[in-house]
């Protein structure tokens, strides 16, 4: 177990010399005002999709050969479990916050904390740290991207309606064109097609960089924004409101082992060989992550709480630096999952 935190731990480490660029060039005002709403629509825009045709259609020789191993079936059955597992795990979530905030005072600033409690940071830093953790193992990358999807497809209804108190704000049609649940579709179609899988032909292997390098960018741009993002709040407003430590223990703690209870019923029935386990652990880790940094884009679009938001998502990040690693020591330890 200490080869897992220690593992961990230096890939929290990367995650963080990701924030300091962003926070020196705010801090030296050559980072505008509007600098970080275009990196965040470059982030939520461009990469997020580029990460999606990353995960189900560019392989390497060695990678492709891991997941055609897999039989389609099995394939299916264990996307149709990680699914389930993710879709459960932030309903029971969402379930929890509604019982926790229901006689709130302040029931925008509440809002934000189930939001922050429900939705994690698994895109922009989930999938990348998967992708550290596992040594790029493509079958995990799936698994934790299947989980990515759920999230998007709730984020843009159940989060929508959590950081506006309105169904009617939420939108069929915003949902369908959505980079990101569109990329996702794509890739998956592609993935279980792959005669017409263009990133699979060895004559045109060149077109693989553009999803490949614009996929790499999530990481450090989602840190980036953190460290903007830090570098422009006072650490008054930044660590003196009680709820966002609620919140992050809901996120940071109580989610991740939440969604793993969730998941130990379908523990026998995930199959299909190595990391098989990440069909369940996938979406343990994504809800391990920090907060999802749309939080901050959602409370400024449909006039939300701006300043708990901010303040909610950057602190929670910053403890996430600590409560991931142990978190997922403890996990790995319960799962008894060797890696």
């Amino acid at each position: 177990m200490g080869a897992i935190y220690l593992k961990v731990l230096l890939i929290m480490t990367v995650f963080v010399a990701f924030a300091l660029p962003g926070f020196a060039l705010r801090k030296l005002k050559m980072i505008g005002d509007g600098g970080t709403l275009t990196l965040s629509n470059l982030l939520l825009y461009v990469c997020q999709p580029a990460l999606a045709i990353k995960a189900f259609c560019v392989f390497s020789k060695e990678d492709w050969e891991i997941v055609s191993a897999v039989e389609t079936p099995v394939l299916l059955k264990n996307f149709g479990l990680a699914l389930a597992i993710s879709v459960i795990a932030i309903g029971a979530v969402f379930a929890l916050c509604k019982l926790i905030f229901i006689k709130a005072k302040d029931k925008k600033a509440a809002n934000v904390y189930s939001f922050i409690a429900v939705f994690s940071n698994c895109g922009f830093f989930g999938i990348p740290f998967v992708e550290m953790f596992t040594d790029g193992n493509p079958l995990a990358v799936m698994y934790v991207m299947v989980f990515n999807v759920v999230f998007n497809l709730l984020c843009w209804t159940l989060g929508v309606y959590l950081i506006t108190g309105n169904l009617k704000e939420i939108r069929l049609i915003k949902l369908i064109c959505n980079p990101a649940i569109i990329s996702s579709v794509l890739g998956v179609i592609l993935f279980f097609v792959p005669q017409i899988n263009v990133f699979m032909l060895d004559e045109v292997k060149e077109f693989r960089i553009f999803p490949q390098y614009l996929a790499y960018m999530t990481a450090p741009l989602s840190m980036i924004i953190v460290g903007i993002r830090l570098a422009e709040i006072p650490p008054k407003t930044l660590f003196c409101k009680k709820g966002v430590y609620l919140a992050g223990g809901l996120r940071l703690v109580v989610a991740p082992f939440l969604t793993l209870l969730v998941s130990m019923p379908f523990w026998g029935l995930c199959t299909g060989g190595a990391y098989a386990e990440y069909v369940y652990l996938a979406p343990v880790i994504a809800m391990t992550m920090s907060p999802a940094a749309s939080v901050v884009a959602m409370a400024e679009r449909f006039d939300g709480d701006r300043e708990t938001a901010t303040a909610a998502f950057v602190t929670n990040t910053l403890i996430s630096i600590i409560t991931i690693p142990l978190v997922i020591t403890a996990v790995m330890a319960i799962c008894g999952a060797s890696i």
